[in-house]
């Protein structure tokens, strides 16, 4: 049994190839967690470094609130279940159950009784004499699985277990693995691309695409409350319809397309997360189980019918929306090709998205938004001043601080209980809507203009009660007046690397690690110092490929440079703070330099270490 804890995580191939970029995951003890999404999403590249099978490039892996970056695969106590069973061929179903406690020198007769307890969890006591080939695809899998229970891990990592299995089997299985998974009461992490085995297996699901987190949520709540575009189309089947509407507002909010007018009503309406949508074109979502055929509304054309037994599939044609729109309701078959519908929106389940950042901007919107400004030590909101701790301020980029405008929080990281650094924030709730697993409160404040909107368990709190709400200081981040953060994703460390200092004939070598720096006499003595860079003072080397490609013209190549690879970047106003790994420096490094560059583009280069770039302090 184990909790783990995955902060800032980074995986970067060489060449700058990412696949997995800051993606930061609390898993509880006894969890089973699915991680879901498309092909090349970093799903089972993340799954591998939990496993000690990749390294990672940056970023804090904790078991247990023990750091496991460097703790080796089999010291993790964690069992891992491939897509390809990868089972001995020559050995018996015992054999291949067995053979990884032989290794690790248990007493045959404990050998004996944990593949035996194992076998009969899993149905296959009878099996144990056969060998591989003599199995089933499904009978092969559990004995993959049987292999796995035997270990008695913390942590069990299922990797696209069933996909090899036909549609039949794969059914049976994912009951299998749920059971197995309340019967061992441990941590499961499951991979899968298969978006009906993350939904009717995964206590929670991480929905993830091209490296970064997109959504980590239970089932009901994903498929209610998508956070974009890309997470409510990508859950559920057939998908959501996603088209063009103008808002308006006459009492209540209104949306247009075509010939058509939809009403949000006076509750839907005021969830519209700003006003200054009201006159644009947005994207609306509605799923097709939403959609009802009614006696007059929506005009609609009958393009296609899909009659599926226990419900039918229309796709239709309605002026304003581009292709067609797909409807899912209880068989009918009297409704045929290019027959003219009506069609009904249940406006309570409906979505609207920004078109440009394709965030829901309907409903429990991701974070809240305060305008404030940063004084000294405080964090000002509306004049009332807060302190901010020493983890917070270690998190601001100093060349930024003056450009701090707006200050945000997740909405599911505020609390109605008292929590350590945290400070207090009085409200009253305007209305309450019922979430699947949440209630959401929209709450008004001195602190902010509109809504204060939070999720908090299903409560008895009505409208117009007045509660303290709690914010922890370590869930907010700044942004200027253009969105840019002006905080770190990381702690900005005092780029410290320890060095040795010699002068001689004039000239004095600095060396770190492997790096040698030469210097004119820096008239210093000899000896052990730190040699802390200054993350603004640094100039860079554009690499040859990159100039090549971009046609730009370097010069010969400077001395005192430093080969360096950037993991991330944040951009902010003119500048871009780039971390990179320094081999002989004690942590990740922080560099500043003009935003023109950019770490995605161009992962790898030298940065130029001048005498106005570091100081040494003596040890």
């Amino acid at each position: 049994m184990a909790k783990l804890a995955l902060k800032n995580i980074y995986k970067v191939y060489d060449g700058g190839v990412r696949a997995v970029s800051d993606f930061n995951l609390d898993i509880a003890d006894k969890e089973f967690v699915v991680f879901v999404g498309p092909s090349g999403c970093g799903k089972s590249t993340t799954l591998r470094m939990i496993a000690g099978l990749e390294e990672i490039t940056a970023g804090e892996l904790y078991i247990d609130d023990t750091l496991m970056n460097d703790i080796e695969p089999k010291d993790r106590n964690i069992a891992m279940v491939f897509q390809n069973y990868a089972l001995y061929p020559h050995m018996s179903v015992f054999q291949n159950m067995a053979f990884g406690l032989k290794l690790r020198k248990l007493a045959p007769q404990e050998i004996e009784e944990r593949v035996n307890r194992a076998a009969k969890i899993l149905g296959i006591t009878d099996l144990l004499t056969r060998k591989p080939k003599a199995l089933s695809g499904g009978q092969r899998q559990r004995v993959a699985l049987g292999r796995a229970i035997v270990r008695e891990p913390s942590v069990f990592l299922l990797d696209e277990p069933l996909s090899n299995l036909d549609a039949k089997l794969r059914v049976q299985m994912r009951t299998e693995i749920t059971k197995l998974h309340q019967r061992l009461e441990t941590t499961f992490i499951y991979v899968t691309h298969d978006q009906t085995e993350a939904m009717t297996m995964g206590d929670r699901i991480v929905v993830m695409k091209d490296g970064f987190i997109q959504q980590a949520d239970t089932p009901a709540t994903l498929f209610e409350e998508p956070v974009n575009i890309f997470v409510a189309t990508f859950l559920g089947s057939p998908q959501m319809n996603i088209f063009d509407i103008k808002l308006e507002e006459s009492n209540t909010l209104k949306g247009v397309f075509g010939d058509s007018i939809v009403d949000f009503g006076d509750r839907k309406s005021k969830q519209l997360v700003s006003k200054s949508y009201i006159g644009k074109t947005v994207a609306f979502g509605i799923r097709p189980e939403n959609i009802s055929i009614a006696k007059d509304g929506i005009k609609a054309k009958v393009d296609q019918v899909e009659n599926l037994g226990g419900e039918t599939i229309i796709y239709a044609l309605v002026n304003g929306i581009e292709g067609v729109l797909t409807i899912k309701i209880p068989t009918n078959r009297e409704i045929k090709v290019n027959d003219d519908i009506y069609l009904k929106f249940d406006m309570e389940k409906a979505h609207l998205f920004d078109k440009d950042t394709t965030l829901s901007i309907m409903g429990a919107p991701r974070y809240n938004e305060f305008d404030c400004k940063i004084d000294g030590e405080n964090l000002v909101l509306n004049e009332r001043k807060i302190l901010m701790n020493e983890e917070v301020r270690n998190h601001l980029f100093d060349f930024a601080i003056n450009q701090c405008s707006k200050m945000r929080v997740l909405v599911d990281k505020v609390s109605l209980n008292d929590i350590p650094d945290s400070f207090e924030i009085k409200c009253k709730i305007d209305f309450k809507v019922i979430g699947a697993d949440k209630d959401i409160l929209y709450t008004t404040c001195n602190e902010k203009d509109g809504y204060f909107i939070f999720k908090v368990d299903h409560c008895n709190l009505n409208e117009g009660d007045e509660i303290v709400a709690h914010i922890p200081l370590k869930d907010i981040s700044f942004t200027n007046d253009e969105s840019l953060k002006v905080n770190s994703k990381e702690i900005i460390h005092d780029n410290i690397a320890k060095c040795h200092v010699a002068t001689s004939n004039g000239k004095t070598i600095i060396k770190i690690k492997n790096h040698k720096l030469v210097f004119n006499d820096l008239k210093v003595d000899d000896g052990d110092y730190l040699f802390k860079l200054l993350s603004d003072k640094v100039d860079f080397v554009y690499n040859k490929k990159y100039a090549k490609k971009n046609k730009i013209d370097i010069k010969s190549k400077p001395s005192n440079t430093i080969h360096v690879s950037a993991y991330d970047e944040e951009i902010v106003g003119d500048k871009n703070a780039i971390f990179v790994k320094i081999d002989g420096f004690e942590h990740y490094v922080t560099i500043v330099i003009d935003n023109k560059f950019t770490a995605y583009k161009m992962p790898e280069f030298d940065i130029v270490i001048n005498p106005d770039s570091f100081k040494l302090v003596k040890c």
